[in-house]
């Protein structure tokens, strides 16, 4: 399968690892409120939701428990890991093993978002596009100054190769690509981020 994911499982994914990075906050409002939508948003389309059941039950899951926590700066890493400590605890209380496939699954859940890349897309981007996946379940680092260099990087390839980036699947992994890395690219520094601004103040430090 090489369709995209759906846009709203895709802007939720992607604020829901900047909540648990500390990078923003969710109100208890907002993530009623973004539940709600990508429930509805999944049974008007259940087509375009094919292949990401994963994804859209872990964000589920997330925005349930954001939804119902009294302070909402409580970071959802810590939230979650609460959660599991205790459901642990009453597993363990309960004299029940604790479930080894946890790990299994989501190191299956991350193959398979890796393969769901179509082969075929530039080099540059793909290499890109992998190693997003891999940010975006916190087992690769990626620094502000690496992302900029390679959202740089990416618009000079597209402008250079337009019909190979900007055209058919590519295009939107390569718009998607070059949003989450200007998200990290600008995520410790203050004010609204202005794209063309930083390609030209950043362009003399990449070859």
């Amino acid at each position: 399968m090489s369709h995209l994911m759906p846009e709203p499982l895709a802007t939720w994914t992607w604020r829901l690892e900047r909540v648990r990075s500390g990078r923003t906050v969710l109100t208890r409002a907002q993530a009623v409120t973004a539940r709600t939508d990508l429930a509805n948003d999944r049974a008007a389309n259940p087509d375009t939701y094919a292949g990401y059941e994963d994804e859209f039950t872990t964000a589920l899951d997330e925005l349930d428990v954001l939804s119902r926590q009294a302070n909402r700066h409580d970071d959802l890493l810590s939230v979650m890991a609460a959660e599991r400590r205790r459901a642990e605890r009453e597993a363990t209380a309960n004299g029940a093993p604790a479930d080894p496939r946890a790990a299994a699954r989501g190191r299956s859940s991350l193959a398979a978002e890796h393969d769901r890349v179509p082969s075929g897309l530039p080099e540059a981007l793909d290499q890109w596009v992998h190693r997003l996946i891999r940010y975006r379940a916190g087992v690769k680092i990626i620094t502000p100054i690496e992302a900029a260099r390679a959202e740089i990087r990416l618009h000079n390839e597209a402008d250079l190769q337009p019909d190979a980036y900007r055209a058919g699947v590519a295009a939107g992994y390569y718009h998607r690509a070059i949003r989450e890395l200007g998200e990290i690219a600008t995520a410790e520094r203050p004010g609204r981020r202005d794209s063309v601004g930083m390609v030209r103040r950043l362009s003399g430090i990449v070859a």
